[in-house]
């Protein structure tokens, strides 16, 4: 998409991007991707399609089969709100068909390069009818996590940045209770078969423990990182040690899920 692209909401600590995954091409990336393979880490690759395309499930089947042998992850991105149409993945049949295409195309994969993780990235803008439907289908083909979730569209009345109404996807402290809203229904619908991911607002060892008390088994970071930077992960563990001290637990481990099994 057009620059400008990113904006800070820093009143609000929030960033609405319209990047559409802007890039130099998905030969380029895997270049990269495997220029590193020496080094130690845990590097997933984030596919999409193209906002052009008259195929976009091929271009998730073409993105994992560049990416597969490089990543030790690969997540499909569904949820994107810069690529227009892009959410309409989520819709029950349009899903079915992409997972279907992308399992067959895993198998081929696996057999020649080993297993790898594969992930599905979802919205926060879901109905919990959508919620169940997408929970069922990555039980059935076989995704070993759910992402929830990307940026939101929605605005909350309580943003005060001169930038609150630019175009794109919300993301930062005002995405953590839509965020996590979303992450404790999807707990709810899959009482434990499948991993879920927080992400969404997460800044600090409280925020985090909510979203493990939501049902997340990991969270993520982006938007906290801009504000506080790479040194936030070591104070979240330092925090996270004396919360789950307070909660008379030893491991995250035994907190996953608690307000939903309550």
């Amino acid at each position: 998409n057009e620059r400008p692209r990113i904006f800070r909401l820093s009143e609000d600590r929030a960033v609405i991007n319209r990047l559409g995954f802007n890039n130099r091409g998905l030969d380029a990336f895997a270049d990269h991707l495997g220029a590193r393979a020496h080094r130690k880490g845990v590097v997933g690759a984030n596919v999409g399609a193209n906002k052009d395309s008259a195929d976009r499930a091929a271009d998730y089947v073409l993105g994992m089969g560049r990416v597969w042998q490089h990543a030790a992850y690969v997540t499909a991105n569904i949820s994107s709100p810069n690529t227009p149409g892009l959410r309409g993945l989520q819709e029950r049949g349009a899903l079915e068909d992409l997972l279907g295409r992308m399992r067959e195309a895993r198998g081929m994969l696996e057999a020649a390069h080993g297993a790898r993780p594969l992930f599905l990235k979802v919205a926060p803008d879901l109905d919990e009818m959508a919620v169940r439907d997408i929970a069922e289908l990555a039980l059935t083909y076989s995704l070993d996590a759910l992402i929830v979730s990307n940026t939101t569209l929605q605005r909350p009345q309580h943003l005060t940045s001169d930038n609150r109404e630019e175009q794109g996807g919300l993301s930062g402290q005002p995405l953590f209770q839509i965020s996590t809203h979303v992450l404790r229904l999807f707990a709810q619908a899959l009482e434990g078969r499948l991993p879920l991911i927080g992400v969404g607002g997460v800044e600090n060892g409280l925020t985090a423990l909510a979203k493990f008390k939501a049902g997340a088994s990991a969270v993520q970071l982006y938007s906290a990182l801009v504000y506080q930077g790479p040194s936030l992960v070591a104070r979240i563990l330092d925090e996270l040690d004396g919360l789950l001290a307070a909660e008379g637990v030893d491991s995250v481990s035994d907190i996953i899920g608690a307000e939903v099994r309550a």
